[in-house]
């Protein structure tokens, strides 16, 4: 080599197929940041370009940088408007951000183009039966499964939908063909965890959370149902676990709630809000905690100047969005909330809330820390019949006692003016 060759191949821009194939190799190793990095530097070398594009809006995604992903697969989708691969990952990300529709429809789209696509058809199922309509998504699911029987994507879906419908034997046998395919496969490890815990059938969802738990020990949800099927009780459940649960159900929510089980706590909070206050009660300031599609609050609307409702999940916050019931939605924390918040409220609504909460000193301190004057409080409980404080069920679900709402309340300045008992929902 002489001296000049040396020069020239020292100052030659780096080559692009170099740099995404060490992009590729970094993503597939879980080093996103580094990943991300040589990606921009590929885009800054070929603008636009769409296979790009893509993987990075799967990176994007990944990471929970929704909107960032989505403007990647738009960009690649211009260039390159009938790639199925491109609308496959934006459906991905459309589902991911909670856009059941926009998903569906993208999904649709890949299936114009290729009619037998069978992701396109096992993520369909998968949006479809998020939205609750089962039998569609059962069809479209099978579907995949007859062009590629040996996907366990599609059995896991499949099982879930089998599991929605009350057929557990056959989710059960689906989620077990999945997780031989794929034996390390978290999300289908906790799927047949829940529909073991589903039949009461403890110990072998205890098994599947176990397993799970050895190869993901950061897995807040399983650590809490693992407790839960073990007859422990731990102080509140994770954050994660809520978010994730009502992320899945927003969609079909109240129609399950209100159909299937007859919900009718909301109702019945705020007609014994009512009947406590008199009829003529009016508050100024009201703020439903945990307010999810907006069923707690929808009772109560008439009564306040100024509603604020808060809770974890987006997906619930969307769908409340579009009841236009609230003068603010809030994403946040319940507890951090209200510990820093400024303002007062004279009116907390927690429909089904403190089932999720166990111990509830923390929570009650910072009501009581943003509570105005002569402010209400009306909640729900499940009831616990012993002496503990507060029990964890093994349905993943927290029991209060009585006494211990009595000692809490005078903890923190209020006075239990009314309790009644009341069905909280048609289960088991």
């Amino acid at each position: 080599m002489t001296h000049n060759e040396h020069n020239d191949r020292a100052a030659s821009p780096a080559d692009p197929q170099t740099l995404f194939m060490e992009a590729v190799q970094l993503h597939q190793q879980n080093e996103p940041a580094r990943a991300e990095e040589k990606y921009l530097q590929v885009l800054a070398l070929l603008p636009d370009n769409p296979r790009v594009l893509g993987n990075l809006a799967i990176l994007y995604k990944d990471r929970q940088r929704f909107d960032e992903a989505e403007a990647c697969c738009r960009r690649a989708l211009e260039r390159a408007p009938a790639d199925p691969q491109l609308l496959l990952n934006l459906g991905a990300v459309q589902e991911a951000k909670g856009e059941l529709t926009a998903a569906a429809d993208s999904f649709r789209r890949v299936l114009g183009l290729e009619p037998a696509n069978p992701k396109a058809l096992g993520n369909l199922g998968k949006v479809l039966c998020l939205q609750g309509q089962l039998a569609e998504a059962e069809a479209a699911v099978k579907q995949a499964l007859q062009l590629e029987p040996r996907y366990p994507l599609a059995l896991n879906n499949l099982g879930v939908i089998y599991s929605r419908q009350g057929k557990t034997e056959a989710a059960i046998d689906c989620l077990q063909k999945a997780l031989a395919l794929q034996p390390g496969d978290v999300n289908t490890l906790y799927n047949l965890a829940g529909v073991y815990g589903s039949a009461e059938r403890t110990a072998e969802a205890a098994q599947c959370l176990r397993r799970l738990l050895a190869l993901a020990p950061d897995h807040g949800a399983a650590r809490h149902m693992l407790a839960a099927f073990s007859g422990e009780t731990t102080a509140t459940a994770p954050a994660q676990y809520v978010e994730n649960t009502f992320d899945l159900y927003a969609a079909s929510f109240d129609r399950h709630l209100e159909g299937k089980l007859g919900y009718a706590v909301p109702a019945a909070l705020s007609l014994l809000l009512r009947e406590t206050m008199g009829s003529g009660c009016r508050f100024h300031r009201a703020i439903d905690l945990g307010c999810g599609t907006g069923l707690s609050g929808r009772p109560c609307r008439d009564l306040a100047d100024h509603f604020t409702g808060i809770d974890l999940s987006a997906n619930m916050l969307a769908q409340a969005r579009e009841k236009e019931i609230y003068d603010r939605l809030i994403r946040q924390d319940i507890t951090a909330f209200l510990q820093g918040c400024d303002e007062q409220f004279d009116l907390f609504i927690a429909a089904d809330v403190f089932i999720y909460v166990g111990k509830l000193e923390e929570i009650l301190a910072a009501v009581s820390h943003s509570a105005a004057p002569n402010a209400c409080l009306v909640f729900s409980i499940e009831l616990a019949e012993n002496e503990d404080d507060y029990r964890l069920r093994s349905s993943g679900r927290y029991a209060q006692s009585a006494a211990y709402i009595e000692r809490l309340a005078a903890d923190n300045g209020f006075i239990v003016a009314a309790c009644r008992d009341h069905n909280i929902r048609q289960e088991k």
